[in-house]
């Protein structure tokens, strides 16, 4: 403790741990008088509560009994809660039943003062399909819960029959070697500073900056809401022990042997805190990749996330496990089928496959208005990393000679880029294409078009 104190002092100075000390007494004192807010979901559905062994679990469900079940997970954070899902609960419950549940210690669920640690969220999710949705789902977990959703997939296969990782930096284990919490996570196990601590955190500015981090748009609803969720009694426990990397936990091991359909949806900008894409990703897994997006593209471009989704389930990525009915003696899974209709471009480059070496890029959907590309399906038996891909378009330059420069959006690099080399091809499905390599780093890439 002392050798910790010591280090404090030699990183900060005296002075200026006297004057974070200073403050964090004032924002406490803010903090007991504006506390408790009050706090009312406003996702769509029916208001549940699941009373789980360690605390009472708040959660909303949306859509007809019938069809598939969908659990959202949200990511544990100062002010988390499952008001992130806000965006895409409604268009998603028009074809599964939809599950929206505030973790231990966020939001409206309880928020006891326990040891919080990875395993709770595990536990509960695992507890909350066998015991609230009753069988096998799909679950969607954005950031830190993707770790938790993998764990389960790996532990309890017949409780998973697919996966949506939304951001998963965590759980790819691709963050840069600086500490995600750095000098917070020193000042949090110092029992006299870690009670100090929450207050600074929770305070407006402080929460204007955790919106900016997630998507450039920061809204007063989405602030409130945000100061109302960290200002409630026990609110503080959960994000402490997540502060001081309790809640972390490591599946590189269990996500190399994930047998379900992965779906990963990233934004470009949640690569700047990433070294690359890692190629340690399950077996059958498809990556989608946003442009000009953050971290919480669910907040930030719900339609093209939904829409993605609803294709990469009508395309057969997951093998949807309902409350099958028996028809005529045999048991029949009903699957979405819904049309994706979305003005926004998806536009990347494509990786190789592990064995192959090639990029598998598939058509878009049928209607006209359709433009978001996804992958073709990857066979059990091999291990594909793909992208999805954009048409080339007149926007394409013409570089020395009259020769048309085609660009592409490179993975590594993290920019679009002039495709060396570009030759078409024809894929799988007949569809003309263009394949080639960056020039800077040789990385495959891959547009539908011709030149």
């Amino acid at each position: 403790m002392l050798r910790r104190a010591r280090r404090l002092l030699q990183m900060l100075g005296l002075t200026a741990l006297c004057a974070i000390a200073a403050a964090a007494i004032v924002a406490l004192w803010q903090y007991i008088i504006n506390t408790p807010q009050p706090l009312e979901s406003i996702l769509p559905g029916d208001t549940r509560i699941y009373r789980w062994k360690q605390g009472h679990i708040f959660y909303k469900v949306l859509g007809t009994t019938d069809a598939p079940p969908l659990v959202l997970l949200h990511a544990p954070g100062v002010g988390a809660s499952s008001y992130e899902m806000r965006q895409i609960m409604q268009p998603l419950a028009q074809h599964y039943r939809v599950y929206a549940p505030d973790l231990l210690g966020f939001g409206l669920s309880d928020r006891p003062r326990k040891d919080y640690s990875a395993e709770t969220y595990i536990s509960l999710c695992h507890d909350f399909l066998a015991e609230v949705v009753g069988g096998p789902a799909t679950i969607l977990a954005n950031g830190l819960s993707c770790n938790y959703a993998v764990a389960v997939a790996a532990r309890s296969p017949q409780l998973c029959t697919g996966l949506v990782l939304i951001s998963p930096t965590a759980a790819l284990a691709v963050q840069q070697g600086r500490k995600q919490w750095g000098l917070l996570r020193e000042l949090v196990t110092l029992p006299a500073l870690g009670s100090l601590l929450y207050p600074l955190v929770s305070t407006r500015p402080a929460l204007r900056y955790v919106i900016k981090r997630r998507h450039s748009d920061c809204t007063m609803s989405e602030l409130d809401y945000l100061y109302a969720t960290t200002h409630q009694l026990g609110a503080q426990y959960a994000p402490l022990a997540l502060i001081a990397g309790k809640l972390a936990y490591d599946v590189s091991e269990q996500i190399d042997g994930l047998e379900q359909p992965t779906l990963i949806v990233w934004g470009t900008g949640a690569l700047n805190d990433t070294r690359s894409i890692p190629s340690h990703l399950p077996r059958r897994t498809l990556v989608i990749l946003l442009q000009d997006s953050g971290t919480y593209v669910h907040e930030e471009r719900p339609e093209t996330v939904v829409a993605n989704i609803e294709e990469w389930s009508k395309a057969g990525k997951v093998a949807i496990a309902v409350a099958s009915k028996s028809v005529g003696g045999t048991n029949e899974a009903v699957v979405s089928n819904p049309p994706a209709t979305q003005d926004d471009v998806v536009e990347l480059a494509s990786t190789p496959t592990a064995e192959t070496g090639e990029a598998v890029v598939s058509s878009a959907p049928t209607a006209q208005e359709d433009v978001v590309e996804l992958a073709s399906t990857p066979t059990v038996e091999t291990n594909e990393f793909v992208v999805s891909s954009a048409p080339a378009t007149q926007e394409d330059k013409e570089g020395p000679a009259g020769v048309l420069e085609v660009e592409a959006y490179c993975v590594k690099c993290k920019k679009k880029v002039a495709m060396q080399d570009p030759r078409e091809v024809t894929m799988k499905n007949g569809r003309p294409a263009l394949r080639g390599t960056c020039p800077v780093c040789g990385t495959g890439l891959f547009r539908i078009g011709r030149i």
